[in-house]
């Protein structure tokens, strides 16, 4: 095994090689340590023990809050700076809106004063607005970075803070001082101010220094393809606050497959405590579960007594592991997909809320379009123009799907089930155009109403392609979790038809955990441009 023994606090160099390899989260770490000898014996005996203890080993130095505790400033000032702005940003606005209407800076002077009046309306009203901001998650760690889910926060905390000031006026019967328009641009101003500030404090946040200072270093406990796939979303998501500084074997078993360039084997598994200290981990991720349960405890209870997180890859999630949550009961941790976003409430009710009104809509403007076909089927081949047909939806539940006819009557009757091809012999002339325009699906608007089906969703499947699916598809069964849809993300992107199964379950799968109401409206968009793959 390729192992990487520490010889100096400062370097890092493999067996074999003259030069050494610089290692920042190495540098970072305590002097003085003991050294690994090539054949992966630490000197000093710096091991785990059998109750978790980091035999012979210094008192930790508790350097692993440090990167949490620097985030926890940097919230700390984001949100005191965010007071300040809006102060200055509500005092701005209704003072603009003084020198318009009497040409006075009747509120600055009334602060300058010490008014109470100006007082409540400037600091009460930055007090609230930065709460309604920290109401919405804005002051938390994981998303001192995303930017985006600022701006959304702000604009949102804007309107609320608006609604509740000319709530406060009418319920009061404030007559003194009632800056209804002044509110307008009170929030003007603030929303202004505070992207500027924000702007600025980004560019400050994604410095290497400031962003290294709040990140935790990371130490893999084993090596396989799900521990590759967490540090390309770790490097790829500047939000996330962690980086993956090498790793170890777990005890008794060899590395799943050989890490990158990028992440060094730091070591054995014996050689943990003191790797953590001389390259000032502050967590340990546990990605090969294939050790014993026994050592599994063993580290957990040496993270707990050395204040590091500990964190581990689960192996039996393959499927919807966004939805994955940690529940406890009676006392019982119990680790399971329990909360993807379809499985809330109020957005179950929304999208079928969207789906009744879209159904309804859909019914009255395609109703002539449907009509028109169906008699060209007809002319084209008698017999009838509408066909059902059995088809799953959520939770295994059959229904009757409605199409326009667009093959031949006896188009299954040699065949059995199958999937329609390119250029396939059985459709008719119209039918052609029908399903390369997605004009036979239009009758399933009425399976839409009914609840049998969604506007968007997995496509529906045909029982007995689903009993063979299921044997031979990793995960195939998971997209039964929401209604069929009468178009899908997998459609969108040309999966569809005679396509690669495989990669239409994984866009299925990422639409389940990626729900949103702006993401059935794109879809419901793009299925009007893109029909790549019909046939």
């Amino acid at each position: 095994m390729d192992v990487i023994a520490i010889d100096t606090p400062g370097e890092i160099q493999r067996p074999g090689q003259h030069g050494t390899v610089s290692h920042p989260a190495v540098s970072a770490g305590s002097k003085g340590s003991g050294h690994a000898g090539r054949n992966g014996s630490g000197t000093n005996g710096h091991s785990l023990n059998g109750n978790g203890t980091a035999a012979e080993g210094r008192a930790p130095s508790f350097s692993a809050n440090r990167p949490r505790e620097h985030a926890y400033t940097l919230v700390a000032i984001l949100a005191v700076v965010d007071g300040l702005v809006s102060a200055f940003g509500i005092l701005l606005g209704l003072t603009l809106r003084s020198l318009q209407r009497n040409g006075e800076y009747s509120i600055a002077a009334d602060l300058l004063r010490g008014s109470a009046r100006a007082e409540s309306w400037v600091f009460g009203g930055a007090a609230l607005f930065v709460w309604l901001l920290g109401f919405f998650r804005t002051y938390e760690v994981e998303n001192i970075y995303r930017l985006q889910f600022w701006a959304k926060n702000m604009i949102k905390a804007s309107v609320l803070w608006g609604l509740i000031c000319l709530a406060t006026i009418t319920l009061f019967q404030l007559t003194q001082f009632t800056p209804r328009l002044g509110l307008l641009y009170a929030a003007a101003c603030m929303i202004a101010l505070l992207s500027f500030w924000r702007l600025l404090a980004f560019a400050i946040l994604i410095q290497p220094r400031v962003r290294l200072s709040a990140s935790a270093r990371l130490i893999c406990v084993g090596w396989n393809g799900k521990a590759e796939h967490l540090r390309q979303a770790v490097r790829n998501d500047i939000a996330q606050l962690s980086e993956i500084i090498g790793c170890v074997p777990a005890p008794g078993v060899r590395l799943g497959c050989k890490p990158p360039a990028e992440v060094s084997i730091l070591g054995t598994y014996s050689q943990l405590p003191r790797l953590v200290r001389d390259c000032n981990a502050t967590g340990i991720v546990l990605a090969d579960l294939s050790i014993r349960p026994a050592d599994i405890l063993r580290l957990v209870v040496y993270c707990q007594r050395q204040s590091l997180d500990f964190k581990m890859i689960p192996g039996y999630f393959p499927a919807l592991s966004a939805g994955l949550q940690v529940r406890t009961l009676n006392g019982v941790p119990l680790l399971g997909v329990t909360q993807l976003p379809l499985d809330k409430t109020l957005n179950r009710l929304a999208k079928r809320f969207v789906d009744v009104v879209g159904a309804l809509v859909g019914l009255v403007l395609s109703s002539p379009v449907i009509g028109f076909f169906g008699l060209l089927v007809f002319i084209e081949s008698p017999g009838a123009v509408f066909y059902t047909q059995l088809r799953m939806s959520r939770s295994g539940r059959t229904f009757h799907i409605h199409k326009i006819r667009s093959m031949r009557p006896d188009a299954e009757a040699g065949s059995g089930a199958v999937w329609a091809t390119r250029d396939d012999p059985r459709r008719l002339r119209v039918g052609a155009f029908m399903r390369r325009w997605n004009i036979d699906e239009l009758p399933q608007f009425m399976n839409v109403l009914t609840g049998d089906m969604s506007l968007v969703g997995p496509r529906p499947e045909r029982p007995e392609l689903v009993e063979r699916f299921k044997d031979e598809i990793l995960n195939y069964n998971a997209r039964h979790e929401v209604k069929s849809g009468l178009t899908g993300w997998a459609q969108i992107h040309g999966l569809r038809g005679d396509t690669d199964l495989k990669k239409r379950i994984e866009f299925d799968l990422y639409y389940l955990e990626n729900w949103s109401l702006m993401m059935d409206a794109y879809i419901l968009i793009a299925t009007l441009f893109k029909n790549k793959n019909a046939c």
